[in-house]
């Protein structure tokens, strides 16, 4: 009687599929989940001298592996006299002529001539159509602002005079308040039910103020705005006493006052704040974490995205910021965009998970974006001056969301200097730009909307990180940066392997099969030994 050998061939396959599989997908696919899964936030670190340069608003840094000092000193110190971007356009290729239909309010700016209110920070529009102003008086961001771990000097005080003006269209001051309550103003946005949120970057807190508050106390400030400065120190600071003189009180405060870091509960000089119709808010913070943070209503963290890389990266990514200065919202299309200062471009991301959407860039830009405003599928942005380059123009700039062209240029007779916010109104035929060092927010009269312009593309970067992402881009403190990676680039990887792993598993199976039936027909007893032999003898 002879018995049938067993046919051991298709049990070798299959456990040499199921092991090669598992050493060559592992890393891919792991990888690819980790993408996805990130904590929540930041570690909570200190600030050592190498890692956070002083880098004030006019502060244009250079690399940052540059001297540390030449870093921290602002742009103040520097003649613009001397910086001729105008002249240096006629060597480039850069289109320098301005859009007829955006057009320099020059009765504007003559009833504004006799502003002398410092360092103009932000401006926004309120309900109404007024023009609101965050300003710093007497406060002036140098060099020595901050001490090398980011902290105040508390023993300044306060600025004793007011510090946010509200103006109607004419140019006429409708109210004046924020005496001794901010130490560095930075930003400044009335949300759609007209509350007001601030940001200092001294204390490293932002701030709510309720919309009611300010209409019940609107005649006692109107009252008080013309009385005189006087001095106010705090001898103990905490979020409970900071407002204890003031007429209005924030509803909300964000932050401990005047220490830095970035945890769950601080900031680092947090720059914007940009709120959604449904009560959830953007805080961009700002100038050393370089993050944003989503919240709820309630002041409750739900997400963050991105954080600070060096500047000197060649794959600088999606999640790689450098000082987000800006923030605005699309709430209709779900899109946050962030003015991402350092590397001069604007970068989009779906606003309910923070997955990146698209990054709009162009070198007449000149490599800093210092304000963003959005309406009715249009960006406004206006960039600043860079001293180691003067082949562009400084002015204000209008971006189709969807083409990524510029399709207008805006800007009084002469470049700007320093612009450092831009606000455009419910109907875009206003647009508004305060000058940071010069006392002067122009004005912009738009008759129609850009509809051609210069015919200019932008370097547009798309991810396919999908709107029903439900996970940001989430650091954790032992994530390293994604330099340019995207879930697409993971996912091709991951299929690429996949198949060549596979055909290689095929040609393996076929050459097993070969020597399998070769020693069937040979007689030999031992079929696993035979089949390890001959397979020894087709590789050597």
């Amino acid at each position: 009687m002879t018995h049938k050998r067993p046919d051991n061939s298709n049990t070798l396959c299959c456990i040499l599929i199921l092991l090669i599989n598992s050493f060559v997908a592992k890393g891919d696919l792991q990888d690819l989940l980790n993408l996805q899964h990130r904590g929540m936030h930041l570690e909570e670190k200190k600030f050592p001298d190498s890692d956070y340069a002083d880098t004030s608003d006019m502060n244009e840094q250079d690399e940052p592996d540059n001297d540390f000092i030449r870093s921290r000193i602002p742009m103040r110190h520097i003649v613009t006299s001397d910086i001729h971007s105008t002249v240096e356009l006629s060597k480039t290729n850069i289109t320098s002529t301005l859009d007829p239909n955006i057009k320099w309010d020059k009765d504007w700016d003559s009833a504004m001539s006799n502003l002398d209110v410092g360092q103009l920070s932000a401006v926004d529009i309120d309900l109404d159509g007024n023009i609101a102003l965050f300003s710093r008086r007497e406060r002036i961001w140098g060099l020595g602002t901050f001490d090398l771990n980011n902290i105040f000097d508390i023993n300044k005080g306060p600025i004793k005079q007011n510090t946010i003006i509200l103006f109607n269209k004419k140019g006429e001051i409708i109210v004046e308040w924020g005496k001794n309550m901010f130490y560095m103003p930075h930003g400044l946005t009335i949300d759609s039910i007209g509350n007001y949120w601030l940001t200092d970057v001294a204390m490293h807190q932002v701030f709510k103020f309720n919309a009611v508050d300010i209409e019940k106390n609107l005649d006692t400030l109107k009252q008080l705005q013309y009385e005189p400065p006087t001095d106010t120190y705090i001898t103990t600071i905490t979020n409970n006493n900071l407002f204890t003189n003031s007429i209005l009180k924030p509803s909300l405060i964000l932050g401990e006052a005047f220490q830095p870091g970035s945890d769950d509960k601080k900031f680092c000089k947090p720059t914007a704040v940009a709120v959604a119709e449904n009560g959830d808010f953007f805080v961009s913070d700002g100038y050393c974490n370089s993050r944003v943070i989503k919240f709820n209503s309630a002041g409750e963290r739900i997400l963050t995205i991105g954080r600070r890389i060096s500047t000197n990266n060649n794959l600088i990514g999606p999640y790689s910021l450098s000082v987000p200065h800006a923030l605005t919202l699309a709430d209709e299309l779900n899109f946050i965009y962030v003015a991402d200062r350092e590397h001069g471009r604007v970068l989009c991301y779906y606003a309910h998970n923070g997955s990146f959407h698209r990054e709009y860039k162009n070198s007449m830009f000149g490599g800093k974006i210092y304000g963003v405003a959005y309406s009715h599928e249009r960006l406004y942005l206006v960039n600043g001056i860079n001293p180691y380059t003067t082949k562009f123009h400084v002015r204000g700039y209008v971006v189709d969301i969807y083409s990524g062209e510029v399709i207008s240029q805006f800007g009084p007779d002469n470049d700007m200097i320093a612009p450092h916010d831009i606000a455009v109104n419910k109907d875009d035929s206003e647009i508004y730009v305060p000058e940071l060092n010069k006392n002067t927010i122009y004005r912009f009269l738009q008759g129609s909307k850009a509809k051609a312009g210069i015919n200019s593309t932008l370097d547009v970067k798309f991810s396919s990180v999908s709107r029903n992402n439900t996970s940001a881009i989430l650091m954790t403190k032992n994530d390293s940066m994604i330099n340019g990676s995207s879930v697409r680039g993971k996912a091709t990887t991951l299929i690429l392997t996949l198949v060549i792993s596979t055909l290689l598993i095929i040609g393996l199976c076929v050459v097993i099969a070969a020597v399998i039936v070769r020693c069937q027909k040979r007689g030999r007893s031992s079929l696993l030994n035979e089949s390890s032999v001959e397979f020894r003898k087709l590789v050597e």
